[in-house]
């Protein structure tokens, strides 16, 4: 009887560390960084004006300097100003698989905040407004572009009605490993549409599709689009449709169970969208932004 007891009792203490162990172990970014002396930043190289590397070499871009100011409001809550600040580019599945694994502290890019993902990780308050959007050649099949400007008279959902024959038998070029990959496959499958679906591992890949015409249209989020489009020598071949598909909130990914560091996180973007600064930050990157722009980030930012 004793016997059974103590096996009973064994084993549930092996459950309760079983389901300890995660939050214990998503829990220590502060102190991870603390006793290793660095602060490990995970980014997306291609990815401008978000991530990207500069001629260089070195990771620039928006949310980089976002994930800067993390860095160092870091130091100053750890009271360790030499803390060394480590650079790692990853694509974005991997990336948010490396913040789940405690590999980086922090994921910087265009990264989509959405419920699936928060299953592994967790994510700040949004740094911006994205959405997908899409790139053609300006020869695209005038059907193929009356669909995706959204001018089909249509009485369902966007891209009901006569889509199949605006949007069947074409090459759709996506980025793998992303929301607007899973956004594409699943339009395609609800509309019933023959078409091919190629994932490229980055965006210049994707855009190139389109310019050589290997692909009919390349999906993203619309503002890498747009500086590709202005990056491209050819691009008096391309043209990015004006039209948003969605709105995605775009954040920085952090560890799940862990509001320590969420905190400084979250503190420093409040901080950031109360002040001047963040007016002059902004418009570096995606242009002045409007009165209803700003005073949405303010209601982001928390007191």
């Amino acid at each position: 009887m004793r016997y059974t007891q103590l096996i009973r009792g064994s084993t549930l203490a092996v459950v309760m560390a079983l389901l300890v162990m995660p939050l214990t172990a998503s829990a220590q970014t502060l102190e991870r960084i603390k006793s290793s002396g660095s602060f490990h930043i995970g980014f997306v190289p291609d990815q401008p004006p978000f991530s990207s590397k500069s001629e260089t070499g070195q990771p620039t871009g928006y949310s980089i300097e976002l994930c800067q100011m993390v860095a160092d409001a870091t130091k100053d809550k750890l009271g360790q100003p030499g803390l060394k600040v480590k650079y790692s580019p990853t694509a974005i599945k991997a990336g948010l698989d490396m913040v789940a694994n405690g590999d980086v502290d922090i994921l910087c890019g265009s990264v989509t905040d959405t419920l699936q993902r928060r299953e592994r990780v967790s994510f700040s308050i949004p740094i911006f407004n994205g959405g997908i959007g899409v790139m053609v050649r300006k020869d695209a099949p005038p059907d193929l572009l009356r669909v995706l400007k959204g001018e089909v008279a249509h009485t369902g959902p966007i891209w009901r009605s006569t889509i199949n024959r605006g949007l069947s038998k074409h090459t759709y070029a996506v980025d793998t490993g992303t929301t607007t990959e899973q956004w594409v496959r699943d339009k395609i499958a609800t509309l019933g549409v023959i078409a091919t679906v190629v994932e490229v591992d980055d965006h210049e890949k994707g855009v190139k599709m389109v310019a050589d015409g290997k692909a009919d249209a390349y999906f993203a989020d619309r503002v890498i689009l747009e500086d590709y489009y202005n990056r491209e020598k050819d691009d008096h071949k391309l043209m990015v449709l004006e039209r948003y598909f969605n709105y995605e909130p775009i954040a920085l990914a952090v560890a799940r169970n862990d509001d320590d560091f969420r905190l400084v996180v979250d503190t420093v973007l409040s901080k950031l969208y109360h002040s001047d600064s963040f007016v002059d930050l902004y418009t570096r990157y995606f242009g002045k932004p409007s009165e209803i722009t700003q005073t949405l980030f303010k209601a982001y930012a928390r007191q």
